[in-house]
């Protein structure tokens, strides 16, 4: 490493307390997503005494309805360096699930935030680097949100981080949409006795379960890397009334963009088919879907390449993996190069922890992981200079993320 980079790990290092702190304060507020104002408080009071600007609370904007979106608990925190130089963004999360924290997203907010403080240490002459609170990951999201907001136009690299399996630099995700959640699919019809007249009657339950029935058959000749999720959220008031009104929550993932919207008009048809059956009305609409990031293997490869230097060992990095979960980290790694760091939080041979689980959750606040999300931060700190500060570099990531974009 050249005397900046050492810089940076030493920045980190001086820091590790107050990460510390970070990781296990936002695992004890446990705040879930829209409600996390003091774990933002938190971390926007500490990145302010790091020398940052602090945008307190954003107005982001919905990528397909276009109306605005007030988001009090997201945050952009700017270090200003040399100006025209390169910028590099970097994204926090921090809600938790009910369960607590069983997603680690206190072990993202600590993660971005040594990166910050490692990038910030070398930058001064560099360029600038921004830092995104991004609430809500675990329900709508919120980064498709800021980046529509045009908070983000700016950036050239973003750097993200996530608990896994092992270490990782590869940006998968499955695309998923689901419909607007103000009232997900939902079927109206008409009431009545379902006794003594069920012959005026419409069921809207009807309608519903002759959705799922549709989609069941569709499983079958769809993709089997196609996932289809849904659970029946109302299905009338009494078992002696034709229900008039019945709610589908419906979510819909591929491994491709283009295959989510194939999906969804067949899913249309399925819709459209139960309204004729039952003669009912169904209200939805699509919101906006979380599509697959735009890959950049160049750079996940690079960075793969920097984690010796760390003591990570590089075999552990693995590419061209299949997605299996969604994030909306993907709205963003779709529109701007992206490079997620995972990292593991357990030791090698112990047993992985499962995704949401009340395991997970108690143990996302212990010193293992945490020190895992310091090295990821370092890792992600040394990208972020290394490309940053190469210009040839950099330029080739861009034009390969824009050889592989795709609308």
């Amino acid at each position: 490493m050249i005397l900046e980079e050492k810089k940076m790990m030493e920045a980190i290092d001086k820091h590790k307390e107050k990460i510390h702190m970070v990781a296990k304060k936002i695992w004890e507020f446990k705040e879930v997503g829209w409600e996390e104002f003091n774990s933002s408080a938190l971390l926007m009071d500490e990145l302010e005494k790091e020398g940052f600007k602090v945008q307190r609370g954003l107005l982001g904007k919905h990528p397909k309805f276009k109306q605005e979106i007030d988001m009090p608990t997201a945050f952009k925190a700017v270090f200003h360096g040399k100006k025209g130089g390169p910028v590099i963004g970097i994204m926090l999360e921090y809600d938790a699930l009910p369960n607590g924290h069983a997603c680690g997203h206190n072990l993202i907010a600590s993660a971005g935030f040594a990166a910050a403080l490692g990038l910030k240490e070398v930058f001064q002459s560099t360029g600038s680097i921004v830092v995104y609170g991004t609430p809500a990951e675990e329900l709508e999201g919120s980064k498709h949100y800021i980046l529509e907001g045009g908070y983000m136009d700016q950036v050239d690299i973003m750097l993200a981080s996530h608990y896994g399996a092992e270490w990782g630099s590869e940006v998968t995700g499955k695309a998923i949409v689901w419909p607007t959640h103000d009232n997900w699919l939902t079927f109206k019809g008409r009431s009545s006795h379902a006794s003594s007249s069920p012959e005026k009657g419409r069921s809207a339950l009807d309608a519903v379960i002759l959705t799922t029935m549709g989609l069941e058959f569709l499983r079958e000749h769809m993709l089997e890397t196609n996932r289809i999720h849904y659970i029946i959220s109302k299905g009338g008031t009494a078992a002696n009334s034709v229900p008039d009104l019945a709610t589908l929550n419906v979510e819909l993932r591929t491994n491709d963009s283009a295959e989510l919207n194939a999906l969804m008009k067949r899913v249309d048809n399925v819709i459209k088919g139960a309204e004729l059956m039952t003669d009912t009305s169904a209200i939805y609409k699509w919101d906006a879907p979380w599509y697959c990031a735009t890959p950049v293997p160049s750079l996940y490869k690079r960075v793969a390449q920097y984690a010796p230097e760390l003591g990570i060992d590089e075999s552990k990095f693995t590419f061209g993996n299949s997605p299996k979960a969604s994030s909306d980290l993907g709205c963003v790694a779709y529109k701007i190069p992206t490079v997620e760091i995972t990292f593991p939080i357990v030791k090698e041979n112990e047993p992985i922890p499962v995704g949401h689980a009340d395991e997970t959750a108690e143990l996302t606040a212990t010193d293992f992981p945490i020190e895992q999300s310091i090295l990821a931060g370092k890792l992600m700190a040394l990208a972020g200079y290394r490309i940053g500060t190469n210009a040839e570099e950099l330029a080739q990531i861009k034009h390969e993320f824009k050889a592989n974009y795709k609308e």
